[in-house]
């Protein structure tokens, strides 16, 4: 236990809880102007404690300050994105039927249909965004614009930056009144304090955003409980990326050089990174094997975000040494001491990776899988076997037309966001985003947990018939 941060005991759970679900009552009652005005203040106090913030966070997470200061423009800039949605209430999404008395050949009556806040929402947080997808970051921001209380479970890997997150979340709600009990946070480095957040009969709905591990066993206890409730878990993926022959002819160095960028952007500890390269053998591989080598060696190693996701790192690529060729590594050694990681590149046939499941886990890191498949058949056999992920990424180019057409809807079975001649990482939080995809990338394909529909996890339609219209 961390004894700056203790773990929240079993008793805490319990009030915490309970204090969400009796502020349930009165939060949900607030004008979208008033939570607006709690998300815009927060937002707000953001930017003013910014470099408080980057710095602590820096500190627990290796991640660098161009990175975090990036990562808190971009939260700021969501939280006012949903100040914006909270305060037109368009998270309503009402509609109506006027009332038919004399219809035959019976009457119909009046309806009117909108959604309702579910009430306390749970949000277990990830490790490699401090800022984005923690405290302050999506689940949260949406839960809030509809009416939801919120207890945030701190993540161990930066919870100094989890307790400012929270001071400044605290602070912007008492200076704009919201009732007490509307946020809460606690800290929990043992697996006790989710699993007990869970299962509490008052917790309405979680959001979580860690490992496919950790995922399955929380989703087990929700489904579990006297009355079950909706976990949305976004877990590990893939995120395959397909080079169609046109494209390979046209352009094969320079897929091949800016992949691998993709592959070690921040040290591969990115969601959406592309953990395999699909490829048809032939012609010029040698050559764009050759480029990617070059560029993984010409890799610096980098600080990854602590001991424990290094040594997941080390244990998952070792098990990809023993299953696929190692291709190249970055020349410069690593600092253990320092928590750093070699950018790794590996290579494997598909049928060798259709027929073995381990090489199909995602390596959270800088590290690849090259496929090579003996031609169009098999590439397509390939995309069939994939299992969900959050990404999938073609190159192609106008000769690949026909090919194209038979690809991309195995891949929209198979991603919640299909990318274009273009590499993964990053997520820009829009109206217009998915981020999701089939189990095992997440838990519920049809919800974003980035972007501004990521309010619809935590509401309900509700229907009124035969009220008036002023009811």
């Amino acid at each position: 236990m961390n004894e700056a941060f203790p773990d929240a005991t079993t008793a805490e759970v319990d009030i915490t809880l309970r204090a969400a679900a009796q502020a349930f009552h009165s939060f949900r009652k607030l004008s979208g102007e008033r939570r607006a005005t709690f998300l815009e203040t927060i937002a707000d106090r953001l930017e003013s404690n910014s470099e408080e913030i980057i710095s602590l966070a820096d500190r627990e997470t290796s991640l660098g300050l161009p990175r975090l200061e990036m990562e808190l423009r971009r939260t700021a800039n969501e939280t006012r994105l949903f100040a914006g949605l909270a305060q037109s209430e368009d998270w309503l999404e009402s509609r109506s039927d006027e009332a038919e008395s004399d219809r035959i050949p019976i009457p119909k009556p009046a309806l009117q249909s909108n959604n309702i806040p579910l009430g306390p929402v749970v949000v277990i947080g990830a490790c490699n965004f401090p800022l984005a997808i923690s405290v302050v970051g999506t689940d949260t921001m949406s839960a809030l614009t509809v009416g939801c209380p919120v207890i945030v479970k701190a993540h161990p890997g930066h919870p100094g930056t989890c307790a400012k997150l929270s001071e400044i979340v605290k602070e912007a709600a008492m200076k704009t009144d919201m009732p007490s009990g509307a946020f809460s946070l606690l800290q929990g480095k043992d697996h006790r304090v989710s699993r007990e957040l869970v299962g509490h009969p008052l917790t309405r709905a979680v959001a979580f955003t860690g490992s496919l591990q950790g995922g399955r066993a929380l989703a087990t206890i929700a489904a579990a409980r006297n009355e079950p409730i909706p976990f949305y878990a976004e877990m590990g993926s893939l995120n395959p990326l397909f080079i169609l022959p046109g494209a390979f002819r046209e352009r094969s160095d320079e897929i091949a050089v800016g992949y691998v960028g993709a592959v070690n952007l921040f040290a591969g500890q990115m969601c959406t990174k592309p953990g395999a390269l699909v490829l048809i053998d032939g012609p010029g591989v040698d050559t764009f094997l050759s480029t990617a080598e070059e560029a993984t060696r010409a890799q610096p190693p980098i600080a990854m975000l602590n001991k424990g996701i290094r040594e997941n790192y080390e244990t998952s690529t070792k098990t990809l040494a023993q299953k696929a060729e190692l291709l190249a590594e970055s020349e410069t050694p690593p600092e253990i001491s320092r928590n750093e990681a070699a950018s790794r590149l590996f290579a494997t046939e598909a049928r060798s990776f259709l027929a073995d499941p381990e090489l199909r886990a995602e390596a959270f890191g800088p590290a690849s899988l090259i496929i090579k498949a003996k031609d169009k058949e098999e590439l397509l056999e390939l995309a069939r076997q994939l299992e969900g992920n959050l990404t999938a990424t073609l190159h192609a180019e106008d000769a690949d037309e026909k090919l194209v057409d038979e690809i991309l809807p195995i891949l929209e079975q198979k991603a919640g966001r299909v990318l274009w001649n273009g590499f993964p990482p990053g997520v820009v939080p829009t109206q217009s985003t998915h981020h999701g995809g089939p189990w095992p990338a997440t838990t519920d394909s049809r919800h974003t947990s980035i972007g501004l529909y990521g309010y619809r996890r935590f509401v309900r339609q509700v229907c009124r018939q035969g009220f008036p219209k002023d009811a």
